[in-house]
């Protein structure tokens, strides 16, 4: 067999090999159930996506209320809301159905993106490096093995196939990339931006930009970003910026951008949840994440004008272009950082990889399989995590040092296997992570003692919720928890002034808790 029949017959059979290596990677998540983060309201019991009338269709679709954004995410993705109600008509909304067709589309996606590199590069050894990297890396663990991240595997689905038309000639290009990159906007808010994808193809491919498609894909982009503001504005998305200002902001953010470079060349750094400190003055780290950003993109300009090569600018764009909707600069979101919001840059450090193995020609025959074995073990070892909700916040507990939301999940999950030791011991944890009066922690105070009162632990059950009445003092379940611990106690005039309040103050409460001493 000669040289080039070995090319070919490579050429035919990559395909097949890059699904089936994909496969293999993501085999241990799919014996996986619900995870107890989003899962539960956002997929198995939505009211929406159980509704089997066309009407669900429409609310999906038409319906703009805060009350339905909020039961489909506080979000405007009628595009995965549709997929998930399709297949909730076919298949039901069974978690291991859900895990084998995410990971379908993710295969799909994956074939697209390869066939878009092919096309773009003209190369067949980095294009293929590039395009395995980019499949087999752990940082897209979380969107395809966690059945809510749903919104991330379509939208990669669609980017990869706007992607792969316009690496082509045909006229079909100028409405085809726009179409599918609406349906992308449609699937998942941040990749308003993908159209920078685009520009860094045409960089790739030495030519020049079809303005056509751009202004379409503008357009299209502008179009969504205005429908997903004004959702996020009427559930509120948005909350006040790290610190209490947009510099404070800034500068907390700017170590997150090392955090993501470091993430994509060392993968265990990867987590469910992440620790975001608030940086109020100019650091090293700082400095560092700054020097980071205008030093790659300087390069990239300067090998671009005065050397006519475009790859360092490409993957700069490739990279950073994805990361600005979550950038926290324009909209300041809840999640501060998150492995999922990579799932587009990660194609930055994947042209730099296939470069790498390209330049380094006979000896990345035998590199590039070790590298790409090693990011496949990877995958495979964080499905097996996010198989079960106890391992994935046993792994982000363990990677974390002041997020109360990874002990807090993982009390639960360990609650509801019935490890009480476990979850009270976790959800101390939590409560000792938790600051000021956060959601997290004031969860934590009531499901803690409720777990002390079923050991029988009545004085630590109070002095829990006396410490939490302090910090939540406008939280009528815990008044009502602690009107119950008390009258258990037998301290029933304390319990009936504690009540008495709790009738005043939150009628509601006390008339449906069964707080009544």
């Amino acid at each position: 067999m000669t040289g080039g029949d070995l090319s070919r017959r490579w050429q035919s059979l990559a395909p097949y090999l890059l699904a089936l290596a994909i496969l293999l990677a993501y085999l241990p998540s799919l014996s996986g159930g619900f995870l107890n983060w989003d899962d539960p309201w956002l997929i198995r019991d939505n009211r929406v996506l159980a509704d089997p009338s066309p009407s669900a269709l429409g609310r999906i679709w038409r319906d703009f209320s805060p009350e339905t954004r909020l039961e489909l995410g506080a979000e405007y993705l009628p595009v995965r809301d549709t997929e998930l109600w399709l297949e909730a008509r076919v298949f039901g909304l069974s978690p291991g159905g859900l895990r084998a067709s995410a990971l379908a589309l993710y295969v799909a996606a994956m074939l697209l993106l390869r066939s878009a590199l092919g096309r773009t590069l003209g190369r067949t050894l980095p294009a293929e490096v590039a395009a395995w990297v980019f499949a087999l890396h752990p940082v897209h663990v979380e969107s395809v093995a966690w059945l809510s991240g749903r919104k991330d595997v379509l939208a990669l689905l669609f980017v990869a196939a706007a992607m792969a038309v316009h690496a082509g000639k045909s006229r079909q290009r100028l409405w085809a990339v726009p179409a599918l990159l609406l349906a992308a906007h449609l699937s998942k808010s941040m990749t308003v931006v993908a159209a920078g994808l685009l520009v860094a193809q045409d960089l790739l491919a030495r030519r020049r930009p079809d303005l056509r498609i751009y202004a379409g894909a503008g357009a299209v982009a502008f179009g969504a970003l205005l429908v997903h503001t004004a959702v996020g504005d009427s559930v509120g998305m948005t909350q006040a910026p790290a610190g209490g200002s947009m510099l404070t902001q800034a500068l907390s953010m700017a170590p997150v951008l090392c955090r993501y470079v470091g993430s994509l060349f060392f993968p265990p750094a990867l987590s469910l949840v992440h620790d975001v400190p608030v940086v109020t003055r100019l650091g090293p780290s700082t400095l560092l994440a700054l020097g980071l950003v205008m030093g790659w993109g300087a390069a990239g300009a300067y090998l671009w004008l005065r050397r006519a090569r475009p790859l360092w600018l490409a993957s700069f764009l490739a990279f950073f272009v994805p990361l600005l909707p979550v950038s926290q600069l324009v909209f300041p979101l809840q999640n501060q950082m998150a492995d999922r919001y990579l799932f587009l840059s990660l194609l930055g450090a994947a042209l730099l990889f296939g470069a790498l193995f390209d330049s380094i020609r006979s000896p990345s025959f035998a590199l590039a399989p070790l590298v790409l074995f090693l990011l496949g073990l990877g995958t495979a070892e964080r499905s097996w995590v996010f198989a079960s909700s106890q391992r994935a916040f046993a792994d982000a507990t363990a990677k974390t040092r002041l997020s109360p939301t990874a002990p807090y999940q993982l009390a639960s999950a360990l609650e509801e296997r019935r490890d009480i030791p476990g979850a009270l011991r976790l959800y101390e944890l939590a409560l000792a992570r938790s600051r000021g009066s956060d959601e997290v922690g004031r969860r934590a105070t009531n499901n803690l003692a409720k777990l002390r009162v079923e050991v029988g632990d009545l004085g630590g059950a109070e002095a829990v919720l006396t410490a939490g009445l302090r910090r939540w003092p406008d939280d009528p379940k815990i008044h009502a928890n602690l009107v119950r611990v008390l009258s258990r106690q037998g301290r029933m005039s304390e319990a009936r002034a504690l009540f008495d309040e709790l009738v005043r103050r939150f009628p509601e409460e006390a008339r449906q808790g069964g707080a009544r001493p």
